[in-house]
Order: structure tokens, then C-alpha cells, then sequence
């Protein structure tokens, strides 16, 4: 498919539709819940699950069809902290000797591998809302327990 991604309509609807375009009325709307976590995952991965699910329900954003995707992002995280490690131990580059006896400096493998896990960890941040530039777009509009229509407020205007 060419051209930009879809916007989902529970974003144009919180964006105020700015191209006002028509909105999908028949668009499914999965369930908020908290998507359990996992056994595969790996400890940081799991560690960034838990994290994740609390800030995104929280946010109100989190719902049975995002669990594949909040896996994705929490494998990236535990990627980028393997990644870290593998810098921190042997170093951003290493030194080789071609096959004329030159001496090469080389870029540790792990430094394109964070570089690449970072990419996606950031695409995927932003699907869930969570950079601050992803979040200026977003309005939630959740009750709060301070705003509890009053009953009677309706009698007296």
C-alpha cells in the first residue's frame, strides 16, 4: 500500500480530525485490559513489561489487540540493554590486521546492532504515544474522580 499509514480513528477523534476526513464507524475496538506477560521473554524484556503495562493503562491506551506489538518494544529494550553491555565490555571498536599486514580500527558489530534495535525501540514508542513529540498529539479525555458530574448540578445550572 503507498502513501502514508492510516490514522486510527481513536487518534483522529482525540486530534480533533484535523483533515476532517471521514471517520471509520465501523473500526473494531478491542478491549482495554492488562495483557499478561509472556514466558518467552527475556528478564529485562519481562522487567520492561510490567513497566510498560502500568504507564500505558495509565495513559488509557493499552488494549488486547497491542499485546504483540508491546512485546516487540520490550524485546527491543532488553536488545538495546544486551547491546550496551557488549560496548561496555569490548569497546566501540577493535583493531585488525588485513591481509597486508595494515593495521584496521573497525566498529564493534554491536555498535550497528544498538543503532538498528534503537531505530525500532523508537518506532514502537511512538505507536504507543510514549515520546514527548508523539504525545503533543495526543488529547485523553478520562474521567477523573474529582469530576464526578453532580446530580443536582443540572436542577441549578
Amino acid at each position: 500500500m503507498a502513501g502514508r499509514r492510516p490514522t486510527p480513528t481513536a487518534l483522529k477523534l482525540v486530534k480533533g480530525n484535523p483533515g476532517k476526513r471521514a471517520v471509520n464507524k465501523k473500526e473494531p475496538k478491542p478491549k482495554r485490559v492488562l495483557p499478561s506477560c509472556p514466558a518467552h521473554l527475556s528478564d529485562d524484556a519481562k522487567v520492561a513489561w510490567g513497566r510498560l503495562v502500568v504507564l500505558l493503562d495509565r495513559m488509557g491506551v493499552l488494549t488486547e489487540a497491542d499485546t504483540f506489538a508491546l512485546e516487540r518494544l520490550c524485546d527491543c529494550y532488553a536488545d538495546i540493554l544486551a547491546c550496551r553491555e557488549l560496548i561496555e565490555r569490548d569497546g566501540r571498536t577493535y583493531t585488525t590486521i588485513d591481509q597486508n599486514s595494515n593495521t584496521l580500527v573497525k566498529n564493534n558489530p554491536a555498535v550497528n546492532q544498538l543503532r538498528a534495535a534503537d531505530a525500532q525501540f523508537k518506532s514502537y514508542l511512538v505507536e504507543f504515544g510514549l515520546t514527548p513529540a508523539a504525545r503533543t498529539k495526543l488529547e485523553v479525555n478520562k474521567p477523573n474522580d474529582n469530576d464526578k458530574e453532580d446530580p443536582i448540578g443540572s436542577y441549578f445550572g
